[in-house]
């Protein structure tokens, strides 16, 4: 972020630390020769011995882009592109894997086998929630050599099934174990509508099993490092049952040299990542600034007029989040996604005297969003497993009521706001990437309405206009930088999307402040910036982006 005039160009350095889921035809290939990652046997690649392949129909990703039966071992993405990989997951180092990736605003893809995603199913929901793409890589890793063609598709099936029921998508992406396949292989993926990848960059990290040696961290780094030789490399990593500590000591390191050498880091969709958006409340003291830090932890910090306070830790330990609302005039409200995929709340008061962390349940695939309305009516939303939004609500001095659901799926988390006559208005991206809104009359929710002309490519936010007499969203484009569009209070009426400039790296956290809006967001550089629109009744008269100090 930058002032109007240089507001287009960030700098990409290293973030700081608060820088905080039909079928196409298939035709008759040649396939080239497969690339070996390793010998036979397997090493320890599944969290149990398998007891069989589950029988399943045969699954075909219909929300998944078309495909061709085409062998890719090249990033997607125009200009210097890398993909960051993963295969043989979950395992013990996802949580720290997705951590790093957060602390640095990129994204990869992780290659899952479904055997393993039965054992550890909060890891591959918290994968989910922080946008990573879920990959297909067999049942339990068998040499797909020696399986005929059926078999073959048994094992995609299967896998496809366990990540449909434990997020509510099927994988987009396939990538044989061992990089061993032949044409019926690329067949079956293709029939499934799986773009069919392998990899140009083998770090073999594998073989460092669970070592911390410098020495295997090294030789990892360097091997991942030789793709700056190419234009769009993809790097194969592993987090195998057990996990590979070192690649989790070599993660940064390996991230800073291709972001140092001018690449943009992409999954194998070709989608690019974020940090986690800042969440905001006004209150009597302030706005409230609210941040997922690096050791997962929240942060809060207060902008009184044309001063800071420093920041001060909430604790706990977020996947997704944070989302914030202010129940009072001297209190804000904080909800995250735990590492259980739970909801977690709190709540601090402007003096600084912060609760205990209480979990309100659920099984969330996204960061929670909150929002007040009239009579302190306070409502939580966060996107399921099923991928439709559920919501939960607590009247003042009151207790939680029970999570219902708005029908729907979408794409990431959802963004919730509250107009003055006490109604709620949702925001979310559908799966073809569009915004889209649901407005809430009393128990009744409307169908969701298209808000197209944007590709968003990070999580929504939504607030009431200045007087509350409308509704305002902002998101990050396809180009990164940040756009706009006002709605009327029932939110069945917007304007045209205007973009306000900007190079984001997260989506946005926006708020009322008097006649003003003010937004903040993550730029390039891992640092916050903030805009603020003088016509904040109609959400125009943005001043240019200033950094937070």
């Amino acid at each position: 972020m930058m002032t109007t005039a240089r507001r287009a160009v960030l700098l990409l350095i290293v973030p700081v630390a608060l820088a905080v889921a039909a079928a196409a035809p298939a035709r008759a290939v040649t396939p080239p020769a497969p690339v070996s990652e390793g010998p036979w046997p397997p090493r320890d690649v599944l969290a149990t011995d398998p007891t069989g392949v589950p029988a399943t129909a045969d699954v075909v990703s219909s929300g998944c882009p078309a495909t061709t039966a085409t062998v890719l071992r090249a990033a997607p993405g125009s200009g210097k592109t890398v993909a960051l990989t993963f295969d043989d997951g979950p395992g013990a180092t996802t949580g720290s894997l997705l951590s790093i990736l957060q602390q640095y605003g990129v994204t990869a893809t992780f290659v899952n086998l479904g055997l393993n995603a039965t054992r550890r199913p909060a890891d591959v929901r918290s994968a989910a929630a922080i946008g990573a793409q879920l990959a297909n890589h067999t049942w339990d890793h068998p040499r797909l050599t020696s399986l005929g063609a059926a078999a073959q598709g048994d094992q995609m099936d299967a896998a496809s099934a366990e990540q449909q029921r434990l997020v509510g998508s099927y994988p987009c992406a396939f990538r044989p174990p061992y990089g061993d396949y032949t044409s019926d292989t690329v067949s079956q993926a293709t029939q499934r509508r799986m773009s069919f990848w392998t990899w140009s960059v083998d770090t073999e990290d594998w073989k460092a099993g669970t070592s911390t040696s410098s020495s295997w961290v090294d030789r990892i780094v360097s091997l991942a490092e030789a793709g700056g030789s190419q234009t769009h490399p993809v790097i194969l990593m592993h987090n195998p049952p057990a996990g590979v500590p070192a690649t989790v000591i070599a993660l940064p390191t390996i991230i800073r040299y291709y972001r140092d050498h001018g690449y943009r880091f992409v999954d194998l969709l070709g989608q690019i990542g974020q940090y986690p958006a800042p969440a905001v409340a006004p209150t009597n003291g302030g706005i409230q600034v609210v941040v997922r830090l690096s050791d997962r932890s929240i942060g809060v910090r207060t902008q009184r007029s044309s001063w800071w306070t420093s920041w001060s830790s909430l604790g706990g330990a977020a996947v997704g989040g944070p989302g914030a609302a202010a129940p009072t005039t001297t209190s804000t409200a904080v909800a995250v996604l735990g590492t259980d995929n739970a909801v977690w709340f709190t709540t601090r008061s402007d003096a600084g005297v912060a609760g205990g962390w209480t979990s309100l349940g659920g099984l969330g695939t996204s960061k929670p969003a909150l929002a007040q309305t009239g009579g302190g009516r306070l409502t939580v939303a966060v996107r399921g497993a099923d991928r439709a939004v559920w919501l939960r609500s607590r009247s003042p001095g009151g207790s939680w009521g029970p999570w219902t659901s708005v029908p729907g799926a979408v794409l990431g988390a959802p963004a919730l706001a509250a107009t003055a006559d006490g109604q709620l208005t949702l925001a979310a991206v559908g799966v073809d990437g569009v915004l889209q809104v649901a407005h809430r009359t009393g128990s009744a929710w409307s169908v969701w309405r298209r808000l197209p002309g944007v590709t968003v490519t990070a999580e929504p936010a939504l607030a009431s206009t200045a007087g509350g007499a409308g509704l305002v969203s902002l998101v990050r484009g396809g180009d990164g930088s940040a756009w706009t569009t006002v709605g009327d209070a029932s939110g069945a009426t917007w304007s045209a999307w205007t973009s306000i400039g900007g190079a984001l790296t997260s989506g946005a956290g926006v708020t009322a402040r008097g006649t003003t809006l003010e937004t903040f967001v993550y730029g390039t550089d891992g640092r916050l910036w903030l805009d603020v629109a003088s016509n904040g009744a109609a959400a125009t008269g943005w001043g240019g982006w200033q950094l937070v100090p």
